[in-house]
């Protein structure tokens, strides 16, 4: 390998992750382009130039800010996915509507169905909205000073979990995106930052798709609610010792805050548990 070469990476998040990362470790950095075949990586990982790889004490704390040359996202490759790996990447999907576009989140609960069902016009724009909003963030923000952690609208709680469960197929990233998003909605409605009814719309919309929506939805043991809230401790998104949310307003409303309770935090998640 030359620094004149391009590392080409097909495949799905780990994949891109994984190539990108040695692109921008290898000759101090080469270019590489994305090709990713899995819903998530078209509508996430392909898309803003992180790339990085899981290590036992979290999530992606490993890696680069590296941008792809090209990204390439082919729509017709999703009918080879699995209907749970489709509707995985789908929690991604649905997180664009709920961190800033209400209308889309609109659109989403009438049209999301039919995405699901192999409606190719849906799957279309569904991709097209979610890389969008993401690249016009990216642009504003690249490396997440500040603009740029919107984009994690459920992920503080979903890194928690998928560390709780050794980042195995019991919860796929998607999976824990939705989940983490029901429970930062719920947290915000107990904080008294939107109302009771955008949770629960929340969760409505996901059950409709045939989604995990909540903790109980996981299989087999989960750590308590103190151990869970130590596992986000470690989130990459940790400032100055205190843990940064993304909660909302209402749907479409997200923004990023350090002032949240940590007895509120922990009834969320002992709540959740016991359900």
């Amino acid at each position: 390998m030359e620094r004149g070469d391009i590392v080409g990476a097909f495949g799905g998040g780990v994949i891109g992750d994984l190539a990108g990362f040695a692109a921008a470790v290898l000759r101090r950095g080469v270019r590489f382009v994305q090709i990713p075949t899995t819903l998530l990586a078209q509508v996430d990982s392909s898309v803003g130039g992180k790339t990085g790889i899981n290590s036992p004490a979290g999530k992606n704390l490993i890696g680069a800010f590296h941008q792809p040359s090209l990204v390439l996202a082919d729509t017709s490759l999703l009918d080879t996915l699995t209907p749970r790996d489709f509707l995985a990447g789908y929690g991604e999907v649905v997180k664009y509507g709920l961190l800033g576009d209400a209308v889309f989140f609109d659109w989403l609960e009438a049209a999301g169905p039919k995405a699901a069902a192999g409606d190719m016009d849906a799957r279309v724009r569904a991709v097209e909205r979610s890389c969008q909003m993401k690249a016009e963030i990216v642009v504003r923000d690249e490396t997440e000073q500040g603009d740029r952690a919107l984009l994690n609208l459920g992920h503080t709680f979903c890194h928690a979990l998928e560390a709780a469960t050794g980042y195995s197929d019991r919860l796929l990233h998607g999976e824990g995106v939705a989940i983490g998003c029901a429970l930062a909605f719920e947290l915000s409605a107990r904080l008294g930052l939107c109302s009771q009814e955008d949770p629960s719309r929340v969760r409505a919309h996901l059950r409709e798709m045939g989604m995990k929506v909540d903790i109980k939805d996981i299989p087999g043991e989960l750590p308590d609610a103190a151990a869970l809230l130590d596992l986000m401790g470690q989130d990459k998104k940790v400032l100055d010792g205190q843990l940064r949310f993304i909660l909302a307003r209402g749907i479409g409303q997200a923004f990023v805050t350090s002032d949240v309770p940590k007895d509120t935090v922990l009834a969320v998640l002992d709540d959740a548990l016991r359900a």
